[in-house]
């Protein structure tokens, strides 16, 4: 058997560039281990992720001790993979001169938020979840529109349920920080 040389290609990991170039089709992207890959988002878990950013924009507003990102600033995390929480709080003393990058930040979030929607995976939420502990990020929040409840991680082991009516804090990236888990989904 002759191999045809002309027909072969060697698939090469995709890259940052890669990344620029895909298109404003409502999917969010990230690149994973040289992978580009798509997730849609429902338009739900879209409003409950604005929703949280919202809350979170008013605090740093009267306490300007972070900027508040939304779900297309891709953040360059330090195992190389660029990833986009669903809302992502950086402390202003990471941020180069105290100002945002223009493309991804070289640096691991301080607050990651997760916004379940209908096509996430078990597998895939529980990597980013992982990664994002692994890499730096102090304090992940995944939220279940679903069920309104949110799960905390401060670590692996650090794991906190809490639900309608239970107070959620986001000591120490923004000192002061609370409200109910019911005003993530309100008025829904």
């Amino acid at each position: 058997m002759e191999l045809n040389k002309a027909s072969m290609r060697i698939k090469s990991p995709a890259t940052e560039e890669d990344l620029l170039q895909m298109p404003d089709d409502g999917f969010k992207y990230e690149l994973v281990d040289g992978e580009i890959i798509a997730s849609p988002s429902g338009f739900y878990s879209s409003a409950v992720a604005a929703r949280i950013s919202y809350l979170l924009q008013m605090y740093t507003d009267n306490n300007p001790v972070g900027l508040v990102a939304g779900a297309d600033a891709g953040i360059r995390l330090p195992d190389g993979n660029v990833r986009s929480p669903d809302v992502s709080v950086v402390r202003i003393e990471k941020l180069p001169d105290g100002k945002p990058p223009r493309t991804f930040g070289a640096f691991a979030p301080d607050l990651a938020v997760e916004v379940l929607s209908p096509s996430d995976s078990h597998r895939l939420i529980a990597d980013k979840i992982g990664e994002y502990l692994q890499c730096g990020v102090s304090l992940v929040w995944l939220v279940d529109p679903e069920a309104k409840s949110v799960t905390v991680f401060r670590s692996l082991t650090d794991v906190q349920n809490l639900k309608s009516g239970d107070t959620i804090t986001a000591d120490p990236v923004l000192p002061g920080f609370s409200c109910t888990v019911d005003r993530f989904f309100a008025p829904f």
